[in-house]
Protein backbone atom coordinates (compact mmCIF):
# COMPACT_ATOMS: atom_id res chain seq x y z
CA UNK A 1 0.00 0.00 0.00
CA UNK A 2 1.32 3.45 -1.11
CA UNK A 3 1.56 6.04 1.62
CA UNK A 4 -0.07 8.98 1.53
CA UNK A 5 2.27 11.47 1.37
CA UNK A 6 3.82 10.05 -1.96
CA UNK A 7 1.19 9.33 -4.07
CA UNK A 8 0.35 11.46 -6.90
CA UNK A 9 -2.66 12.66 -5.99
CA UNK A 10 -1.61 13.90 -2.77
CA UNK A 11 1.17 15.81 -4.63
CA UNK A 12 -1.31 17.33 -6.70
CA UNK A 13 -3.19 18.64 -3.22
CA UNK A 14 0.52 20.25 -2.44
CA UNK A 15 0.85 21.51 -5.45
CA UNK A 16 -2.94 23.07 -5.76
CA UNK A 17 -2.74 24.37 -1.68
CA UNK A 18 0.18 26.27 -2.71
CA UNK A 19 -1.59 27.93 -5.67
CA UNK A 20 -4.64 28.82 -4.11
CA UNK A 21 -3.36 29.83 -0.62
CA UNK A 22 -1.22 32.79 -2.45
CA UNK A 23 -4.18 33.72 -4.79
CA UNK A 24 -7.01 33.24 -1.84
CA UNK A 25 -5.62 33.45 1.68
CA UNK A 26 -9.04 34.09 3.32
CA UNK A 27 -10.49 30.92 1.88
CA UNK A 28 -7.28 28.82 1.80
CA UNK A 29 -5.12 29.70 4.73
CA UNK A 30 -1.76 28.02 4.89
CA UNK A 31 -1.93 28.02 8.49
CA UNK A 32 -4.88 27.75 11.21
CA UNK A 33 -8.69 26.78 11.27
CA UNK A 34 -9.90 25.99 7.98
CA UNK A 35 -13.20 28.37 7.13
CA UNK A 36 -16.25 26.60 6.14
CA UNK A 37 -16.53 27.16 2.27
CA UNK A 38 -19.03 28.35 -0.05
CA UNK A 39 -21.27 25.69 -1.31
CA UNK A 40 -20.22 25.81 -5.25
CA UNK A 41 -16.84 27.42 -4.57
CA UNK A 42 -15.56 25.07 -7.57
CA UNK A 43 -17.52 26.81 -9.72
CA UNK A 44 -15.51 30.15 -9.70
CA UNK A 45 -12.23 28.83 -8.89
CA UNK A 46 -12.67 26.91 -12.31
CA UNK A 47 -13.81 29.92 -13.40
CA UNK A 48 -10.65 32.25 -12.56
CA UNK A 49 -8.39 29.40 -13.16
CA UNK A 50 -5.46 30.32 -10.63
CA UNK A 51 -1.65 28.91 -11.80
CA UNK A 52 -3.17 27.23 -14.83
CA UNK A 53 -4.62 24.62 -12.26
CA UNK A 54 -6.69 22.40 -14.19
CA UNK A 55 -10.76 21.46 -12.94
CA UNK A 56 -9.04 18.11 -12.32
CA UNK A 57 -6.87 18.97 -9.86
CA UNK A 58 -9.16 21.15 -8.42
CA UNK A 59 -11.46 18.68 -7.42
CA UNK A 60 -8.83 16.56 -6.33
CA UNK A 61 -7.71 19.46 -4.03
CA UNK A 62 -10.86 20.38 -2.90
CA UNK A 63 -11.93 16.67 -2.06
CA UNK A 64 -8.70 16.47 -0.04
CA UNK A 65 -9.50 19.63 2.05
CA UNK A 66 -12.98 19.48 2.39
CA UNK A 67 -12.70 15.90 4.00
CA UNK A 68 -9.99 16.75 6.16
CA UNK A 69 -10.65 17.13 10.07
CA UNK A 70 -9.45 20.55 10.75
CA UNK A 71 -12.88 21.46 8.06
CA UNK A 72 -14.79 19.18 9.23
CA UNK A 73 -14.74 20.39 12.82
CA UNK A 74 -15.36 24.38 11.79
CA UNK A 75 -18.19 23.05 9.37
CA UNK A 76 -20.09 21.11 12.54
CA UNK A 77 -18.95 24.52 14.66
CA UNK A 78 -21.75 26.19 12.18
CA UNK A 79 -21.68 29.68 11.45
CA UNK A 80 -20.64 31.50 8.43
CA UNK A 81 -19.33 30.02 5.06
CA UNK A 82 -16.67 32.21 3.48
CA UNK A 83 -16.19 32.84 -0.36
CA UNK A 84 -13.13 32.95 -2.50
CA UNK A 85 -12.40 37.01 -1.16
CA UNK A 86 -12.59 35.65 2.68
CA UNK A 87 -16.94 37.57 2.46
CA UNK A 88 -19.67 35.92 3.77
CA UNK A 89 -21.33 33.71 1.61
CA UNK A 90 -24.37 32.06 3.64
CA UNK A 91 -24.41 29.80 6.60
CA UNK A 92 -23.35 26.12 7.54
CA UNK A 93 -26.95 24.25 7.00
CA UNK A 94 -27.63 22.22 10.88
CA UNK A 95 -28.06 19.44 8.80
CA UNK A 96 -23.97 19.68 6.85
CA UNK A 97 -23.05 20.62 10.36
CA UNK A 98 -24.72 17.73 12.05
CA UNK A 99 -23.27 15.15 9.26
CA UNK A 100 -19.82 17.01 9.89
CA UNK A 101 -19.40 16.72 13.54
CA UNK A 102 -20.45 12.63 13.16
CA UNK A 103 -17.51 12.50 10.61
CA UNK A 104 -15.60 14.27 13.23
CA UNK A 105 -16.73 12.09 16.43
CA UNK A 106 -16.16 8.59 14.40
CA UNK A 107 -12.79 9.41 12.93
CA UNK A 108 -11.91 10.70 16.63
CA UNK A 109 -13.52 7.52 18.22
CA UNK A 110 -11.49 5.39 15.69
CA UNK A 111 -7.88 7.10 16.65
CA UNK A 112 -8.81 6.95 20.59
CA UNK A 113 -11.43 3.91 21.45
CA UNK A 114 -13.32 4.48 24.75
CA UNK A 115 -11.35 2.24 27.45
Amino acid sequence: MRRQKTSTRFRIYKAARKALSRAYPAAFPPRGRRPPLRVGIIREIVASRPCGLSATHLRIFLQVWTSSTSYLASVAQGGARVGLDGTLAGFVDESHAAEAAERVQGRRSRIRPKA
